[in-house]
């Protein structure tokens, strides 16, 4: 579980880590104290867990807060945002605290986001991330007749912003599913078998190729549940991490700024 403490008190900072190192040793915490290098850790890495503090470098936090939001990671880390009760953030966060909270109270809520299932900053994405996933169906050439493409469909839109959802047993999420549409865990789960069966038997071979290439062989069988959202999940992520940097390329892009080169003599 990784945690990025971005905090102008370094003491705080501290003692939060230690008191998080006691409770569990599974924790990878790093610490920074202005907003300019916690924008450098949060593009290096993925964090799945951020307590900002909107103090940091001089009340940059919430202006810290909005690049994250319209970065629109592919994975955005649960946010805590510590914060004066009138400066409410302006970007959805997974919990707002005031800044005197205590440092056992922070690490309490910080216990409780690791549990949660999706960040709120996903939700800002959801929209193109349900296209893409569609996309991706079509891709494959499932049927949109099929329930299972649907549950399929659903439970992408929750594993592709959240790795830590992969930890969780199939069964777990079978029963969210099933109560999102009103049916049975079982019903979920045989009707997404259907569907995977049928795309690795009369889907597109070339869409099967082109989206797994050698981690799934279609000679060999249909791969399970489990495996197949995991490898869809995973493309996924790599292609909204490449339309977001396209999209941050094709904004910053210094090419619109360049003079005509001069022309040469020969």
């Amino acid at each position: 579980m990784r945690l990025l403490l971005a905090m102008p008190d370094p003491l705080l900072a501290e003692e939060i880590r230690i008191r998080l190192y006691a409770r569990w040793e599974g924790w990878e915490i790093a610490v920074c104290t202005s907003a300019t290098e916690a924008e450098a850790m949060l593009l290096d890495g993925d964090f799945d867990l951020l307590l900002l503090d909107a103090g940091i470098s001089g009340d940059k936090g919430a202006a810290l807060l909005d690049w994250l939001a319209a970065w629109q990671f592919p994975c955005p880390p649960r946010v805590l945002f510590l914060c004066n009760s009138e400066d409410k953030p302006k970007v959805q966060t997974d919990c707002c605290v005031p800044r005197e909270a205590s440092p056992e109270k922070l690490c309490h809520l910080i216990e409780i986001l690791a549990k949660k299932p999706l960040p709120a900053l996903a939700m800002r994405s959801q929209q193109r991330l349900s296209d893409m996933i569609q996309a991706f169906l079509d891709e494959l050439s499932t049927p949109h007749r099929l329930k299972g493409r649907a549950y399929a469909a659903w439970l992408l839109c929750q594993l592709v912003p959240s790795p830590l959802g992969e930890e969780l047993p199939m069964g777990q999420w079978y029963a969210q599913c099933a109560r999102a549409y009103g049916t049975t865990a079982a019903a979920v789960e045989r009707c997404l078998r259907i569907a995977v069966e049928g795309v690795f038997t009369q889907g597109s071979m070339q869409g099967i190729e082109r989206c797994f290439g050698a981690t799934v062989d279609p000679e060999k069988g249909k791969p399970t549940n489990r495996r197949f959202l995991l490898e869809a999940a995973r493309l996924l992520r790599c292609r909204l991490m490449a339309h977001s940097l396209a999209e941050t390329r094709s904004l910053n892009s210094s090419e619109m700024h360049h003079s005509p080169a001069a022309p040469t003599s020969v």
